[in-house]
C-alpha cells in the first residue's frame, strides 16, 4: 500500500522553472560566446574590451562554467521536481559571486563596460538568490522531492 501523499504543484511553479531554464540557457550562450571567441571576433571588439578578454584569468571562466551549468542543471532538476536543484543553484550562486568579485575588485570591467558591468552581476545574484529561496520553499511544500 502506497502511503505517499502527492502534492499538487501550482501552474506558476512551472512558469518559474521554465523562465529559470531560459535565463540560464541565455547565460550558457554568453559563456560559450566568451570561451570560444575566435581571434577574428576578438579583433572586432573595442580595445578596452579586448584587454578585458585577454587579461581575464582562467579561473573566472571556471567559475562562470559553475554558474552556468549549475543553473541549467538546477533548472532541469526543478522541472523534474528533484531536490538536487537546490544544491545546483547553490553552486551557481557561488560561481556568480566569484565572478562578481573579479569584476568589481580585480578588473577594469566597470571602467570599460560602464553601468552594465555593475548591473548585470546584481541581476544574476538576485535571480540566483530568488531561485534558491523558491526551491527551498518548493521542497518544504513537497512540490519537489
Amino acid at each position: 500500500m502506497n502511503t505517499e501523499i502527492k502534492t499538487s504543484v501550482p501552474k506558476w511553479f512551472w512558469l518559474v522553472a521554465i523562465l529559470a531554464l531560459l535565463w540560464y540557457l541565455m547565460d550558457m550562450y554568453a559563456f560559450f560566446m566568451r570561451t570560444l571567441m575566435l581571434q577574428d571576433m576578438l579583433k572586432e571588439l573595442p580595445d578596452g574590451q579586448q584587454g578585458l578578454y585577454l587579461s581575464m584569468p582562467s579561473w573566472v571562466n571556471m567559475v562562470f562554467a559553475a554558474e552556468v551549468f549549475g543553473g541549467v542543471l538546477g533548472s532541469l532538476c526543478l522541472l523534474i521536481k528533484k531536490r538536487w536543484a537546490l544544491i545546483l543553484y547553490c553552486i551557481s550562486i557561488v560561481g556568480v559571486l566569484a565572478q562578481t568579485c573579479y569584476v568589481y575588485f580585480f578588473s577594469e570591467a566597470i571602467k570599460v563596460m560602464g553601468t552594465a558591468a555593475i548591473v548585470m552581476p546584481l541581476v544574476a545574484i538576485s535571480i540566483g538568490t530568488c531561485l534558491i529561496i523558491f526551491t527551498r520553499s518548493a521542497i518544504s511544500k513537497t512540490w519537489v522531492n
